[in-house]
This record gives structure tokens, sequence and C-alpha cells, in this order.
């Protein structure tokens, strides 16, 4: 084969892999890596013919499909071979995006200082391309200027964000360009719901949603869509959040996305385990799970057994919650999801103490507590020393008992939270009176009931969403 004609049959290759991908299952992922693996061996077989960017955006599809499937080290290694090839092709804006990428998995991995490095690095690039424009280029230059508000943004700097944002607003609507209006008050949605500005929020979705829809935008629309349903539910406006996901759901679908399709069908489940309507939760949860599993989503997978073991929890099933709660525990532990490990550990300690097994109950609470620790999340580690002290006591270890619940009364007062401090002050009173320190007992007792109308259980069962 000529070097000519390898580089053609890698861009049938391209074709075919984009095929496969648009299926959107784990299946058809690694047909279509296997396309551009043949791609790429094809384009470095054709020597000098082949252009740079050509090899580096044949990486690019490679590391994207690797991180989809949960590769993340192979990802990085792909994205890393092809930074020198974009830089070859003096392609700056693809050199930008791919650091950016990067940065994102780094990120997902909890490798905030790399990640931070390979954002500035992009950002740089970014700044750089959009001060190099000429008169003719405001077009390309607002494209510019929304990519580094997305690096902001990523980096967690919401004021520049909402500048380079709205520069690329002005000049999208000067323009007359309808997908870039869109994409530009979408993105100021999006910043505003992260602050808590709602009602901002919800203007600037509302004025893209007809945008994307003008332009015959399926995926626009739906992510729209979802964004209104999710400020809904932040809201408390679940009856408003459930409409909007089942608009969402039939435009997801008309996309072929079938991994927005399994998210979406677990927030209509959510929804309606919020309302108390479990069959109707069960069955959006069931018909979530075959995707999930179908996108090789393990993420997903755990957030929607996690959702169903809710529901065997509160439907009194306690061991078949155990079982689907342990499923989901080992994709959050494959995905590297610790926040995540870290709740699951605590439902399972739940449902264990719930069946009367403070054995197993301490263990998994005990692993959650380590979790939490590492993690910082002081909230957790308050509850899960309320639970630990709580299951000591009914092993009879007073001791142990009174320091978890004592530590755990110190924590809820540093967060000013009154009622769970008050319920944990109930427990450690009992703890003094099984000790024999009945002033000690005495005190915590009156200090308890000093807001006893307010009075709630310290950790409530959570489902993992």
């Amino acid at each position: 084969m000529t070097p000519e004609e390898s580089r053609g049959a890698a861009k049938k290759r391209w074709i075919e892999a984009e095929d496969f991908r648009a299926t959107g299952t784990a299946q058809s992922l690694q047909a279509a890596m296997s396309k551009y693996e043949d791609a790429l061996r094809l384009l470095r077989s054709a020597g000098r013919v082949s252009e740079p960017g050509e090899i580096a955006h044949t990486l690019n599809q490679l590391a994207s499909i690797s991180d989809a499937l949960g590769d993340r080290q192979q990802a990085i290694k792909y994205y890393r071979q092809a930074l020198p090839l974009w830089r070859a092709a003096h392609d700056r804006q693809s050199e930008a995006a791919t650091l950016t990428r990067l940065g994102r998995v780094h990120n997902s991995m909890g490798d905030k200082q790399q990640a931070q490095q390979l954002f500035d690095q992009a950002r740089l690039i970014v700044q750089t391309a959009s001060l190099m424009r000429t008169v003719g280029e405001e077009n390309r230059a607002a494209a510019a200027t929304f990519n580094l508000g997305k690096l902001f943004e990523e980096q967690g700097q919401p004021q520049q964000a909402l500048q380079q944002y709205q520069r690329a607003l002005a000049v999208w609507r000067e323009a007359k360009d309808q997908k870039g209006e869109a994409s530009a008050l979408n993105s100021l949605g999006s910043l505003a719901t992260r602050a808590g500005q709602f009602d901002q929020a919800v203007q600037f979705f509302q004025q893209s949603l007809p945008l994307w829809r003008a332009t015959g935008d399926k995926r626009g629309e739906a992510v729209t869509l979802s964004n209104l349903g999710y400020v809904a539910e932040a809201r408390g406006q679940r009856q408003g959040a459930l409409d909007l996901y089942l608009q969402s759901l039939p435009v997801w679908r008309s996309t072929g996305d079938n991994r927005s399709v399994a998210t979406t069908l677990n927030d209509i489940g959510n929804i309606y385990a919020g309302l108390g309507q479990p069959q109707q939760a069960l069955k959006f949860y069931q018909d979530a799970l075959p995707l999930r599993r179908l996108t090789g989503d393990k993420r997903g997978e755990a957030g929607t057994l996690g959702g169903l073991a809710g529901l065997y929890v509160n439907s009194g099933d306690l061991r078949r919650a155990a079982e689907t709660f342990s499923q989901a525990l080992e994709l959050r532990r494959i995905t590297g999801d610790k926040r995540g490990e870290a709740v699951i550990l605590g439902n399972l300690g739940f449902v264990h103490q719930s069946l009367g097994e403070p054995k197993p109950a301490l263990d998994y609470y005990q692993q959650s507590l380590a979790l939490a620790r590492t993690l910082n999340d002081r909230t957790r580690m308050a509850g899960t020393l309320a639970s630990v002290g709580e299951i000591h006591s009914a092993l009879g270890d007073q001791a142990k008992a009174r320091e978890n619940l004592e530590q755990s009364v110190a924590l809820w007062r540093e967060l000013k939270d009154r009622p769970r401090e008050n319920s944990a002050l109930a427990r450690l009173a009992a703890v003094y009176s099984a000790l024999g320190e009945k002033q000690k007992a005495l005190e915590a007792y009156s200090q308890s009931l000093s807001n006893w109308p307010l009075l709630r259980p310290p950790l409530p069962f959570e489902t993992n969403r």
C-alpha cells in the first residue's frame, strides 16, 4: 500500500469508528477504538504524507474513548502523545483543547495540582490566540473568548469566566450567530446555577431554549431542558423538575446519546422517589440501569444502584438493599470515587445496624469515617462518629462510645448544626449514665433538651444519587 493509499484508508477508518461510536454502547466504543487504532497505524505507516494534525486527532479520539471506558491512565498517555503533534501542526486551539481535556482527566483522578498546571497552559494559549486576531475574525475571536471562559470555569474562577462569556455573547449576538449565542447563554446559566442565583439562571436558560430549537440543535435543547430541571429541583420544585426532565427525555433519545438518556431516566427516578412514589421511581431506575451498563458508565451505574437500594431500604427489604449497595460499592471503588464510596459505606453501616448486625455495621462505619477524614468531609465525620459511638454502646463498650460521641458533639458544634448536636448529646448522656457519670449525664441531657422542638435524626438515611 502506498503512503497515499494508507492515508486514505486511515480516513475511512475514522468514518467507520464514528459510526460505531455514535451507537454509544461499551461494545461499540471498543469497536470504535479498534478502528482508530487501525487508523493510527496506517497514518504512521504513511510517513511524511500524513499531517501531524491527523495523527493528533486520532490520538485525541483514542484518549476520549479510553476515558469514556474508564481507562484514565491510557487516556492520559494518548493525550500526551497528541500534544507535540498539535504543536508541530501549529494548531494552537487544538493544543489548548487537548491540554484542557488532559486537565479534566487529572482533575477527575484527584490530581488537582497537575490539572491546574494544564489548565493554566491552555488558558495562556487561548489568550494569546485571541490577541492575534484580525478585524475580520471577530466570530472566531468570540469562540476563543468563550473557550477562555470555559477554562476559567474549570479552574473555579467564576468571575473571570463570567466576563469572557459576556464578551462572547455580545459578539455572537452582533453576528446573529444563534448557536454561539445559545452556547454563551447556557454557560452563563450554569455559572448562575452554581452561584445559587436560580432566577437569573432560569432567565439565561429560557433565552437559550428557543435559539437551540430555531437552529434544530437537539442536543443543545436537551441540555437546556435538563438544566432547567436541575434548577427547579434545587429550588425544591419537584413537580416542575419532573415535567422538565420528562420533556428532555424524548429529545435526548432523538440524539442517540444513551448515556444522557440513562442520566435523565435516573433523574426522573430520583424525583419520583422524593415525591413518595416508589413504584414509579423503581420503573425509571430499572430502565436506566441497563443503559448505564450498555454505555459502560460505571459511575452512573453506581448512582442508579444506590437509588434502587434506597427504595429497598424504605420498603423494608434490607437484605436486598445490602446486596445492591455492595454492588454499588464495588463500582465506586473501580472508578476511584472516594466521596461516593464513603456515602455507600455509611449506608451499608445503616442497613446492617437496622438488621441488628452491629459488628459488620461498625466495620462499614469505620471505613466510611476513614474516608471522610481523608476527604475532610466534616459533616460526614460528625454523623459517622455518632453512629460509631452508638454501635460501641450497643456492644457494651461505653468508653469507646463516649470517645466517639464526644468528638461528634464537638464537630456538630463547630459546624453550628444545633439539631444534630442535640441528638448526639442525647446519646452521649445515655452513655455517661451507663458509665455512672450522673452529673455529666444530667448536663448533656439538659443541653440536648434546650432546643428539643428542633431535634431530628443525626444522619437520615441517604440515597446515593
